[in-house]
């Protein structure tokens, strides 16, 4: 397959971008040069982006989260775009949460000229994240990759049962492999090792911090759970802080209709919010900012970030 010209991944799962950026490069000789839409772009990625590298190998140059650069970046990336360079693969990861299936893609994107020729290349990769009607194949994938097959009814559980963000899903399977050894069959009782808290879960963990057990608890977590305590979910927990702390937002100040949830989990969280006030929700911007830049500048490994996180969140009571 011929290299793609640009190359536009739409998709809110970190992971997947990440699989889907190494799937393309892989074999092609082009070196990684990641930057974050989520920063001031500095000369550096204009540079990287317009001029050929001269002595070591060809720049792939991918800007995650584009989809937090505003309209006049996508008004100066056009021209660029249109001009054939064999040493230089741009690659746009654009990471909003999906609606109602469907990616929420910005018309300042989508209006250039440059996103049709993509959508006619096939230069477009789109994927929802997870989900439960195709989380089957990515346990194929695993299956397949360490030569294994599921005993009768596992698979069905896990599908139902593991978290629907990538890389909490693959640290839970890299459990059960630990636990099967050499078995070449996952049976039931590999199935153990899962924990019955969904990792993923942070309303649960905000509400745990309202008592010194529960923060001793979510202190234990952090110590005990490899993936926690890695720093690997650094990235989905801030991710899930924002969506939390706008979910409290919203219902704190009488916008409901914004938030679509059971209406007993809805009162809760609307219960939560008004516990907290809007100062102390409104910190949690500031605490996934800090954490952000911490990990970014490389000022803090981010198992030492996730440890942050887990601190101030506990502070807010």
């Amino acid at each position: 397959m011929d290299r793609q010209g640009f190359s536009f991944l739409v998709c809110a799962d970190p992971e997947l971008i990440r699989d889907r950026v190494e799937e393309l490069l892989e074999g092609r000789g082009f070196a990684a040069r990641v930057f974050w839409g989520d920063e001031d772009l500095t000369d550096r990625y204009w540079q990287t982006l317009t001029v050929p590298s001269m002595m070591g190998p060809p720049n792939a140059v991918i800007l995650r989260r584009a989809q937090e650069q505003p309209d006049e970046f996508w008004g100066r990336i056009e021209p660029l775009l249109a001009m054939a360079r064999p040493s230089v693969w741009p690659i746009f990861c654009l990471e909003a949460e999906w609606d109602k299936g469907k990616p929420k893609t910005a018309k300042a994107v989508t209006k250039g000229k440059y996103w049709a020729a993509a959508q006619k290349r096939g230069w477009i990769w789109e994927h929802p994240g997870l989900t439960r009607s195709n989380i089957g194949q990515e346990l194929d994938r695993f299956a397949a990759r360490h030569g294994l097959t599921f005993a009768p009814g596992v698979k069905k559980t896990l599908a139902e049962s593991l978290p629907l963000a990538t890389i909490a899903l693959r640290n839970e399977l890299e459990k059960i492999l630990l636990l099967a050894g050499g078995a070449k069959t996952i049976q039931p009782e590999h199935l153990t090792v899962l924990g019955s808290d969904d990792p993923f879960d942070l309303f649960s963990f905000l509400r745990s911090l309202q008592s010194p057990q529960g923060r001793r608890q979510a202190w234990d977590r952090l110590m005990n759970d490899p993936a926690m305590a890695s720093g690997d979910m650094v990235f989905p927990v801030s991710s899930l802080m924002l969506r939390e702390a706008r979910m409290l937002w919203q219902l704190l100040h009488g916008e409901e209709a914004k938030v679509q949830l059971y209406p007993s989990l809805k009162a809760e969280k609307a219960s939560l919010a008004k516990r907290l006030g809007p100062v102390r929700i409104s910190r949690f911007w500031d605490l996934v900012l800090k954490a952000d830049t911490d990990i970014k500048t490389g000022r803090l490994r981010p198992a030492q970030v996730m440890e942050n996180l887990v601190k101030d969140a506990a502070r807010l009571w």
